[in-house]
Formats: C-alpha cells, sequence, structure tokens
C-alpha cells in the first residue's frame, strides 16, 4: 500500500502526516505479522486492518509511545484478525 492509497484511505489530504504515516504503517504489518497473519494487501480486510491501526495511531498518538488501552477497538481488531487468520490457513495447500 503506497503512501497514497494510505492517505485516500485515511481521507487524509496533504502532507502533515507524510513523516510519520509510512512507520505507522510498519507498526500495523508487525502488529499483524505478530498476531499470525500473513502481509497481504490483495485481500481488502487486511488493507482495512492497516487503515484502522493507522488510523488509532493518529487520534490517539499515546498508543505508540505508552501501552494504551485499545478498549473496544481490540474487541474489533481481534475479530478481524481471527477471520483473516482463518482464511489464510485455509488458503494453505498442503502437497500430497
Amino acid at each position: 500500500m503506497t503512501l497514497e492509497e494510505l492517505k485516500l484511505f485515511l481521507k487524509i489530504d496533504g502532507t502533515e502526516y507524510d513523516l510519520v504515516l509510512p512507520s505507522y504503517q510498519a507498526a500495523a504489518e508487525t502488529y499483524l505479522a505478530n498476531a499470525g497473519v500473513a502481509k497481504d494487501y490483495t485481500n481488502a480486510l487486511y488493507k482495512i486492518l492497516i487503515t484502522v491501526i493507522c488510523a488509532t495511531f493518529i487520534e490517539n498518538p499515546s498508543l505508540v509511545t505508552s501501552r494504551g488501552n485499545l478498549g473496544s477497538l481490540e474487541i474489533t481488531l481481534n475479530a478481524m484478525i481471527a477471520q483473516l487468520r482463518a482464511v489464510q490457513a485455509a488458503a494453505v495447500v498442503v502437497a500430497p
């Protein structure tokens, strides 16, 4: 996902977040990887999760520097992550 595409998803005009968005995106990718989700920008749900996590960092910058509480958003993220894991696991083909 390019910076321009991420900004489009987040409805950001201008360059105000151009320096931090790539870091937020990398952190979101790492978060999902640590949750067992493979990087897959062809999957719309993956893109949405990246966008939601980046938006959360923008709206709550303290989450980046401290151990913040995501509250009800964490429930939503966990549900979406579980779906992605299931889809990706089902896509793995075992050789005969």
